[in-house]
C-alpha cells in the first residue's frame, strides 16, 4: 500500500518513506521503542521543510509514523480541532491508554478521514467488510489484544495503518 499526497508534501516527506516504507512502519499497535538514530535525524530534517511549515497535523501523523508518541503528542495536543483530536486519539491507543483514546476520539467525532478507511483491505471487527469504521470498536479490539501480548496482530496492524493512511492523506490534501 502506498499513500497518495500532493506532489509539494510528497517531496518533502519521501525521505521519511524511504528510509521507512509503509510495510515496514507501525507494526506494533503499541510500540515499545521509538525511532532509531537514523530515522529520528532524517525525520527531524524532513520537518524543517518549507512545504511542512504550519503543517502540524502532519508533523503529528509523521511521528505516529516512526513510533515517536512523545512527539507526536506534542502536536496532536497542540491542534484544536478535530484532526488534532483524531491524531491524539492515535497516539494515545498506540502507547496504551485506551481510556484516553476513546475519550479523543469521541472529541474528534465522526470525522470525515474515517469515512476513507479501507475496511475491506484493513479487516474490521468481523473479518467483513463493515458499514462504517468504529474507532471505539477498535480501540477495545487492540486493547484485548494487548492484555493477550498480542500487540503485532496481523489484521488490527493492517488496520490501524489504513486508519493511519486514511488520516494523513485527508490533512495532506488540506
Amino acid at each position: 500500500m502506498s499513500v497518495a499526497l500532493p506532489e509539494q508534501i510528497e517531496a518533502a516527506v519521501a525521505p521519511v518513506f524511504e528510509i521507512l516504507p509503509f510495510d515496514q512502519a507501525m507494526r506494533s499497535l503499541v510500540p515499545v521503542a521509538g525511532a532509531s538514530a537514523q530515522v529520528l535525524a532524517v525525520v527531524q530534517q524532513v520537518m524543517k521543510d518549507p512545504a511542512l511549515k504550519g503543517q502540524d497535523a502532519i508533523k503529528a501523523g509523521i511521528w505516529l509514523y516512526v513510533d515517536e508518541l512523545d512527539r507526536s503528542h506534542e502536536f496532536s495536543e497542540a491542534l484544536h480541532t478535530p484532526t488534532g483530536s483524531y491524531w491524539h486519539a492515535i497516539m494515545h491507543r498506540r502507547e496504551g491508554d485506551f481510556p484516553n483514546a476513546k475519550y479523543w476520539y469521541r472529541k474528534a467525532g465522526a470525522h470525515p478521514a474515517m469515512g476513507h478507511i479501507d475496511l475491506a483491505g484493513g479487516g474490521s471487527a468481523s473479518g467483513s467488510a463493515m458499514a462504517g469504521y468504529d474507532p471505539i470498536l477498535f480501540v477495545d479490539r487492540v486493547a484485548r489484544a494487548n492484555q493477550r501480548r498480542e500487540k503485532d496482530s496481523p489484521d488490527l496492524v493492517a488496520l490501524q495503518k489504513h486508519e493511519w493512511r486514511a488520516l494523513f492523506e485527508w490533512c495532506a490534501e488540506r
